[in-house]
């Protein structure tokens, strides 16, 4: 037979106590009441020992942000007493500044005993100051900039497009966790883009993605801008990314033959030899490479009709525009491609080059 439980005589099974009791003796979790939630107004990001957490969700309305902001409090404020627990999270009352929830936990309070739930009222009171970032964005705070350019020519809209969105993902990437990873300014002109970076290291990683993807020319300097509080000299650097003249889809020629850009990344820049009728590689460090010379921009190429093809006789094309007939050997046109059928072409030296098929 079982000793009574010594608080209430129900029969004992832990320590003298019976299951109801040990569990109330002894809490899953220990959290204080009221708790103090400082959160920046601006980006939502929490206030905790040691500084500011960013949120990694995106919300515009508090009633979707709170819960978020919660999670980080109490990752700090509670502390769970046995291992294994499970917390869920409801709201209760909500005023102006004040949260009222309640914390509903299930766990195990010793291991011979079943799962229970107890449940925790917590107050919540909301405070709202500025986060270091948003402090120094709203400064105009900047350690880096980042300058794009083209060679002898603008930006396309592809590229803008591009580069903007390579700036964002990779900002969006580090900005958990550095402090400085933001945009301060972006500004465009007929020169190309300029972007204000608040992390250098930001701007550098950014300039090497740019700068391999593009194969492009890179250079950088830095500026003195004043001095810190123990007297050392402060700098600003700049990076320049200039792209090649040429740009994907454009004509250049290698070893004298005329080519189209296919593509360019880290493995180097992709060519259609159009003489030869086959790709290649190469990159700068290729003695291919002190050859290029830019022809044309892809804008150049001309659109034509194939309007006879007769086995053993050559292909007649007629110009979109000008309507005029250009005549070539049947072999360079692939099997498939019928009367009928569109055609791309590029004139350089009153020659006619058929383009690869896109």
């Amino acid at each position: 037979m079982k000793p009574p439980c010594y608080q209430c005589g129900e029969p004992a099974v832990v320590d003298g106590l019976c299951a109801d009791c040990y569990d109330k003796e002894h809490p899953l979790i220990e959290v204080k009441t009221p708790l103090t939630l400082l959160s920046c107004r601006k980006c939502g990001a929490v206030k905790i020992p040691g500084g500011w957490k960013k949120l990694s969700v995106e919300a515009t309305d508090s009633d979707d942000l709170w819960p978020h902001q919660v999670d980080v409090l109490l990752d700090h404020e509670l502390k769970p007493l046995v291992s294994g627990v499970e917390i869920t999270i409801e709201e209760e009352k909500r005023l102006d500044r004040v949260l009222s929830i309640v914390l509903k936990v299930i766990g195990k309070s010793h291991d011979t005993l079943p799962p229970h739930e107890e449940q925790h009222n917590v107050e919540v009171r909301f405070s709202y100051g500025t986060c270091d970032t948003c402090g120094m964005m709203s400064g105009g705070y900047y350690e880096a900039t980042l300058q794009i350019r083209a060679d002898g020519r603008k930006l396309t809209e592809e590229e803008e497009d591009d580069i903007v969105r390579i700036v964002t993902e990779m900002t969006v990437a580090e900005y958990g966790t550095n402090e400085k990873a933001f945009v301060t300014k972006i500004s465009t002109d007929k020169y190309g883009i300029d972007f204000q970076l608040g992390s250098e290291h930001l701007c550098r990683s950014i300039a090497d993605v740019l700068e391999y993807q593009y194969l492009a020319q890179r250079k950088q300097n830095y500026k003195l801008v004043g001095q810190d509080k123990g007297g050392k000299d402060k700098f600003r650097i700049t990076i320049l990314i200039r792209l090649n003249r040429f740009g994907l889809g454009d004509f250049v020629r290698v070893l004298d033959n005329p080519c189209q850009v296919m593509a360019m990344g880290k493995s180097g820049l992709t060519c259609f030899d159009l003489v030869q009728k086959q790709r290649f590689t190469i990159n700068p460090k290729s003695s291919k490479w002190r050859t290029i010379e830019y022809l044309a921009s892809k804008d150049e190429r001309r659109k034509y009709m194939v309007t006879t093809r007769v086995y053993g006789q050559p292909v007649q094309l007629m110009d979109s525009e000008t309507f005029e007939i250009t005549e070539l050997d049947e072999f360079l046109l692939d099997n498939d491609t019928d009367t009928g059928a569109t055609v791309y072409g590029l004139i350089i030296d009153e020659e006619f080059f058929l383009l690869p098929r896109e």
